[in-house]
């Protein structure tokens, strides 16, 4: 259905307004996503509950309210919004099935968190398991520089004893760490495995760098360290030629 909305004080509107802090995302389970390219990805994977347009978008089985300019910029994040804005569902964590997974220990960085998703995606992961104290993986920026991988991925959260509790299931723990480790090129080629990435200043936790089964390093030259998202990239296109 179509409806024609102008008032910013419209109850729908309120509401998906409030879907910008995270609190109201958690109680709701729901979130914003902004833009064509966005709602598209969204479309796809059926996670569009609604959404607010200037214009009536063809070929949408969604309810869609039209409003003003005034009231997509209240609902949108970036300076200059294209118009649309997408109420999407959180999809629910579905058991992990994947031989190949990603542990994103303490990410604090939304920008880090979207360029690790849409890396992730790109190689091949599909279950991407998330610290309890990560960034949330549907702040707007995060989203955004996802470019629409986290609408494809089983998102996971899980504390530190259960990730190491998979090693009673065959996994690997493959940790990135700039210490007492090895060459990313010499690491053994592994069937089951978790890569394990930390936080952008303290790395990853003590306890899963104990009980990790490979430690490895990136060989750089002139400078210490790489950014998180960087990093992670090349650690998933290296064991991908494994």
């Amino acid at each position: 259905m179509i409806y024609k909305v102008t008032s910013k004080d419209n109850r729908r509107v309120v509401e998906a307004a409030k879907l910008k802090a995270i609190k109201y995302q958690k109680d709701s389970g729901l979130y914003l996503v902004e833009g064509f390219h966005l709602l598209e990805m969204a479309v796809k994977q059926n996670r569009v509950d609604y959404l607010f347009a200037i214009n009536p978008i063809e070929n949408q089985n969604v309810d869609q309210y039209i409003v003003n300019e005034c009231i997509i910029r209240k609902l949108a994040a970036s300076k200059n919004p294209q118009g649309v804005v997408a109420v999407c569902k959180i999809a629910k964590p579905l058991a992990l099935s994947s031989l190949r997974l990603l542990y994103l220990d303490d990410i604090s960085d939304p920008g880090n968190m979207g360029t690790i998703l849409r890396t992730a995606l790109a190689f091949g992961y599909r279950d991407i398991i998330l610290s309890p104290n990560c960034v949330s993986p549907y702040n707007d920026k995060a989203i955004s520089a996802s470019q629409g991988a986290i609408f494809a991925l089983n998102l996971v959260e899980m504390a530190h004893e259960e990730i190491i509790s998979l090693h009673n299931q065959g996994y690997k723990l493959i940790v990135t760490s700039l210490k007492d480790s090895v060459d990313l090129s010499n690491l053994t080629k592994k069937d089951k495995y978790v890569v394990i990435v930390g936080n952008e200043s303290r790395g990853v936790n003590s306890r899963l760098l104990e009980a990790s089964d490979d430690k490895v390093k990136i060989n750089i030259s002139g400078i210490d360290s790489l950014n998180v998202a960087v990093a992670t990239g090349i650690v998933l296109y290296e064991l991908n030629r494994k």
